[in-house]
């Protein structure tokens, strides 16, 4: 392309693929060529598929789509149009830059439509902050209030399935063939009975209602710019600015605002909190295209065989060697087996997200639970660092949220391990807790803890032991009250666990 930057998408559509690009031309200028926009641009940029939608700043100027100057560049988008038949350029009737004060407000944003049945609409919006105004391109009836959705209940689904399917008795080709024919017609019965069509309601704002003041700052701009698109005047421009930056501080306040309450609804007896700690600490992957053997499978027709012949080669008969092989390991040391299989020993196992080791001193399990709080403070350091728009309060609850329960899952199990890696887990704490207020070297830990108000991991764990063997000294069963029933040794060689509530959190 000459002196054109794009992006492009695509879009599926029933009849067919809509490509739409996104464009912008260089200014036309008095220096010599190379600067006005060329027919074999335009033809390259619409000849990429059968449908496609080009719109942006194409920097070409005529009265054909409304702008209200001209300047070499027309020409050339002029002569293409008039040679195509199935491609049309439209403008909106409003301004969409703004001149910056040193050019007249003119139209410079524009759509070139190639072979779209639709009606379509553009408009100029007065938003933003940029010298140029988005622009809105409308397709087909604006009256449409939704995509339709369908739900199926497969419940119903269920049941419908087994009130109208019977077992068919197949003894012949034609029975099998007839069988498959009713299986068919039963599943499309019972899809379309358990259907049901809801009109979507299209979301127009992510964060939730706006506050008032916000509605009027944005109305205020939008006056203000109109203002400037209609002037000019450098007065007006620094009012449209101001106004811009009040805006981008209440949203950026309303963002904040939004987030903390969220954080706060969060409840582990609903899951809520842990399904939000899972998203913040998993990296979504996007979903790999089906395969096939004449490659990538994008229709439903091509997926349906792709899955045939998967299920093909899978359904083959194996290709098994008859002739038996036997193999004698002879030890000295006698295996323990179940059911004639040997159990292999292990210095460590997973139970319920606790390790245990040979030993049981719990480094294995601190030295997983250092590295899973790790791998999420990374996850989390944009939101973190210094240079983050997320305000302190609320980092100090993505950490509680995030980062606290990864270090303290099940710490009534293992909270007595030694002061070795108890330091180790709480100085992970501490790391992100530095990073968040951006704490120089110099300010202590304990400093942070006193004017944060925070409850250091190594606290938490103690409270949380407390509150547990609190609770089993009064159960019901005895058994577990005699498992509590005594006095931890600060002196012992070795620690019990009800020792944890001697921890000296420091």
């Amino acid at each position: 392309m000459h002196l054109l930057c794009d992006d492009a998408i695509k879009r599926r559509m029933i009849k067919g693929v809509l490509t739409v690009r996104s464009r912008w031309h260089r200014a036309t200028t008095t220096t010599p060529r190379g600067r006005t926009i060329l027919e074999q641009d335009i033809e390259a940029l619409l000849m990429v598929a059968p449908r496609v939608i080009a719109i942006g700043d194409f920097n070409a100027k005529a009265q054909d789509w409304n702008s209200r100057q001209l300047n070499p560049s027309r020409a050339a988008l002029r002569r293409f149009l008039e040679n195509t038949d199935n491609v049309t350029a439209i403008g909106p009737t409003e301004p969409t830059f703004d001149g910056q004060g040193r050019f007249a407000p003119d139209v410079l944003d524009i759509a070139l439509l190639k072979a779209i049945p639709t009606e379509t609409d553009i408009t100029s919006h007065n938003e933003g902050s940029s010298d140029h105004n988005p622009v809105l391109l409308t397709m087909g009836d604006p009256t449409r209030q939704g995509d339709i959705i369908r739900n199926t209940d497969w419940t119903d689904f269920r049941a419908e399935m087994q009130r109208s399917t019977a077992i068919p008795r197949i003894e012949t080709t034609d029975d099998l063939e007839a069988a498959v024919v009713s299986l068919e017609t039963d599943i499309r019965t019972a899809l379309e009975r358990s259907i049901t069509e809801t009109r979507a309601v299209r979301q127009t704002n992510y964060m939730g209602e706006i506050p008032l003041q916000a509605q009027q700052l944005i109305r205020d701009r939008r006056a203000a710019r109109r203002r400037v698109l209609r002037t000019g005047i450098p007065e007006h421009r620094r009012t449209a600015n101001q106004l811009g930056r009040r805006i981008r501080a209440a949203l950026n306040e309303h963002r904040q605002e939004t987030w903390r309450r969220f954080v706060e609804s969060l409840n582990p007896d609903d899951n809520s909190l842990w399904k939000t700690q899972k998203a913040l600490r998993t990296r979504r992957r996007p979903f790999p295209p089906l395969h096939g053997e004449t490659g990538i499978a994008c229709t439903d027709r091509d997926k349906a065989e792709a899955f045939a012949d998967s299920l093909e080669l899978q359904c083959r008969e194996n290709q098994l060697n008859d002739e038996d092989e036997e193999h004698t390991d002879l030890r000295r040391t006698q295996e323990v087996t179940i059911n004639g299989d040997a159990i292999q020993w292990s210095d460590n196992v997973k139970y319920l997200g606790v390790h245990l080791d040979r030993t049981m001193t719990w480094g294995h399990h601190a030295a997983e639970t250092i590295r899973k709080a790790k791998t999420a403070r990374a996850m989390l350091y944009p939101l973190l660092c210094g240079e983050s728009r997320v305000n302190l309060r609320n980092k100090l609850l993505l950490m509680k949220t995030v980062i606290q329960p990864q270090l303290t899952y099940a710490s009534t199990a293992w909270g007595h391990a030694c002061k070795t890696h108890l330091k180790r887990i709480q100085a992970v704490e501490n790391i992100a807790l530095r990073t968040a207020t951006s704490a120089p070297w110099f300010v202590r830990n304990r400093d942070l803890y006193r004017d944060l108000e925070w409850t250091p991991v190594l606290k938490v764990i103690k409270a949380k032991a407390a509150k547990v063997y609190a609770k089993a000294t009064d159960h019901e069963n005895p058994l577990l009250r005699a498992a509590v029933d005594y006095e931890p040794d600060r002196a012992a060689t070795h620690k019990r666990p009800r020792q944890q509530l001697l921890l000296d959190p420091g």
